[in-house]
C-alpha cells in the first residue's frame, strides 16, 4: 500500500476507507436529495421545451395556435420561476417542510400538465 506523505500527520492511505452512500441516511435527507433532483431534472426539461418550443417546427400557423403558444409561454415562465425558487428554498433548509412538499408535488403535477399542453400543441403546429 502507498503512503500519503504527509508532514507529521502519520496518515496512511489504508487509513482511508472508500467512502459510500450510507444507506441508513435519514428518510428525510433521501427525500430531500429526491426532489432536488426531479426538479433539477424538470428545469433542464422545460429548458428544453421551450428550445423546441422557439422553435421553427413549433411556429403556429393559426390564430388559435397563435394563443396556445403564448400561454405555454406563459406557463413555461412561471414554472421555470417557481422551480428555482423552490429549489433555492429547500437547498437553504436542513429538513424539508410540509409545504415545501406540498409546493414541489404540486409543481411537479403542474409541469407533467404542461408537458401535456405543449404535446398537444406540437402536434397541432405540425399538422397545419
Amino acid at each position: 500500500m502507498k503512503y500519503f506523505s504527509y508532514i507529521n500527520s502519520g496518515f496512511k492511505h489504508e487509513d482511508m476507507k472508500e467512502s459510500k452512500i450510507n444507506v441508513a441516511q435519514p428518510k428525510d435527507f433521501l427525500d430531500k436529495r429526491n426532489y432536488l433532483i426531479k426538479l433539477e431534472r424538470y428545469s433542464k426539461e422545460l429548458d428544453q421545451l421551450d428550445v423546441k418550443l422557439n422553435s421553427y417546427t413549433c411556429e403556429p400557423k393559426t390564430e388559435d395556435l397563435f394563443e396556445r403558444k403564448s400561454l405555454l409561454k406563459q406557463q413555461m415562465h412561471r414554472l421555470k420561476k417557481t422551480n428555482q425558487e423552490i429549489i433555492y428554498s429547500v437547498k437553504e433548509r436542513k429538513d424539508l417542510l410540509e409545504n415545501q412538499v406540498d409546493r414541489i408535488k404540486i409543481q411537479l403535477q403542474e409541469f407533467i400538465t404542461l408537458q401535456s399542453e405543449f404535446h398537444a400543441y406540437y402536434t397541432r403546429a405540425q399538422q397545419h
